[in-house]
């Protein structure tokens, strides 16, 4: 008769457990939680007003681009009332020493061509002038 008891026990152990497992689990009738699509941040606004978003990198490459075929003028200061001191050609490749300086129109950025240093804007209204040139 022990074993009877003791039988009937474990059975009523078992049920338990599976009824406070599958409590857990969702039944087949359920609906999935749908998936959320996080917000996404705000675009990055231009450091310079009236010029199109930053993207050349201090202390890295960039290539003057192949859109306008006239070359890049460089000058002595982040303005375009300073001399023109040489130019860049299309696809020319530069290195970015600092930058950038606002001016009213353009983001401005202090670059080493050949043997000439000096400022380069980097574009206007939503055009650019260059582009980074990253290694790779």
């Amino acid at each position: 008769m022990r074993i009877g008891v003791l039988g009937g026990f474990l059975v009523l152990l078992v049920i338990a457990w599976l009824a406070l497992t599958s409590a857990n689990v969702p039944s087949r009738a359920q609906e999935p939680t749908p998936y959320e699509m996080p917000t996404l941040p705000p675009s990055p606004t231009p450091l310079c007003a009236g010029a199109p978003r930053n993207r050349l990198i201090v202390y890295e490459r960039g290539r003057v681009t192949a859109d306008d075929p006239l070359p890049l003028n460089v000058r002595e200061g982040p303005e375009t009332s300073f001399e023109i001191i040489g130019s860049i050609p299309a696809n020319g490749i530069f290195f970015v020493l600092a930058g950038p300086e606002c001016s009213a129109r353009y983001a401005w950025y202090r670059v080493r061509y050949a043997d000439i240093e000096g400022w380069i804007a980097e574009g206007a209204g939503t055009s650019y002038f260059v582009e980074p040139y990253l290694p790779g």
